[in-house]
């Protein structure tokens, strides 16, 4: 009875993973096919002219640089990260001296490199992010959803996967991305049964109740073991 319901956990649980990674699939896909319209933010989202000018000059919609900025920083231009990204798009010191060195968006401002100060002005911010972000579409030949992925976990993780790595934070941030962007748009998500975090969730409660089946298993084999002293029993 207890590998009967081993077996029917270990379906369901590949099955979930199967839907979870199936319908998120979707969800990227139609993202990616309705993100190309280049579009102005609203006036009421902070930075709205600083996000509007720059992502037309990077070629990019920008409710997507708003969505990005969210997710990086909920708006607050003085954030700091444990790895070290500054500011409302959560930019690293590296990127940020090679997109200026190309872009020169903090060119003429100051001598020598650029510092935290600059790092949280939200003009010069939101000029690299976007300016990077935009990069990183063309990278992808207009793949968007890598360009997230990129913007979060670095453009050789994505190369070296050949696609979405396989990172949860990634995952989830690539998510958080596409979630705003539709709520900003007044759009609602493409869905089907459940939404991808809800299967996650289901997909992790399968994982935990998988794993005390087996301690459960393992437990009553060594029980009987103790018992009757050998692995087979009659």
């Amino acid at each position: 009875m207890g590998l009967i319901l081993l077996a029917v956990e270990l379906v369901a649980y590949s099955l979930t993973d199967y839907m979870a990674t199936t319908y998120r699939n979707i969800v990227w896909n139609k993202f990616s096919e309705k993100v190309h319209t280049i579009g102005d933010v609203d006036k009421k989202v902070p930075y709205a002219e600083m996000i509007n000018h720059y992502a037309r000059d990077a070629g990019i919609n920008g409710q997507m640089v708003v969505s990005v900025i969210q997710a990086e920083s909920s708006f607050q231009p003085r954030a700091v990260s444990i790895a070290g990204a500054y500011g409302l798009m959560q930019i690293i010191p590296e990127t940020w001296q090679q997109v200026n060195k190309e872009s020169k968006v903090c060119s003429g401002r100051h001598q020598g490199e650029c510092s935290p100060t600059c790092y949280y002005n939200p003009e010069l911010n939101i000029g690299i992010g976007t300016t990077y972000l935009g990069q990183l579409v063309k990278r992808y030949k207009g793949n968007v959803v890598l360009a997230v992925a990129a913007y979060n976990a670095g453009p050789g993780a994505v190369d070296h996967y050949g696609g979405i790595p396989p990172y949860h934070e990634t995952i989830t941030y690539t998510d958080r991305v596409i979630a705003y962007w539709y709520e900003l748009n007044n759009q609602p998500m493409p869905h089907f049964i459940f939404s991808p975090k809800q299967w996650g969730r289901i997909y992790i409660a399968l994982g935990w109740g998988l794993l005390f089946t087996v301690l459960i298993l393992v437990g009553l084999i060594w029980r009987l073991y103790r018992i009757y002293h050998s692995w087979c029993w009659r």
